[in-house]
């Protein structure tokens, strides 16, 4: 049994630290493609928030907007998707605490008038 969960966690170990690409290729632990962004985005945003309905619409329409400007930009690479990450990150730890700024801050980011823009693949 010790054996069993002493191989387990070597297994984990072993893809969890291998940087920006794994073995198989893959950005971050996700795949690299649209769905894996966009399951990123969230990941990564609701490991800070638990964002309210009108934040969710809100970043529902600026992560649609990233995903075209990855698609666009051949961002989804492991490369892009460290990127997006990190930038993502910024903007949330950026984001004034308060009644809702989450969506507020999410619609300036929408339309570009942040002033954490640019920030790919955000604005």
């Amino acid at each position: 049994m010790a054996l069993a969960r002493s191989l387990v966690l070597l297994a984990f170990l072993s893809t969890a630290c291998t940087g920006a690409q794994s073995p198989t290729g893959e950005c971050l632990g996700y795949a690299c493609d649209e769905d894996g962004a966009k399951a990123m985005f969230w990941e990564t945003t609701e490991a800070a928030y638990t964002p309210s309905d009108a934040a969710r619409a809100s970043l529902d329409a600026v992560f649609a907007k990233a995903l075209e400007k990855m698609a666009k930009e051949r961002g989804f690479t492991p490369d892009g998707f460290e990127l997006a990450r990190g930038n993502l990150k910024k903007f949330l730890s950026e984001v004034p605490e308060g009644a809702d700024t989450l969506a507020t801050e999410a619609d300036n980011l929408q339309k570009g008038s942040s002033r954490l823009c640019p920030l790919f693949p955000f604005c």
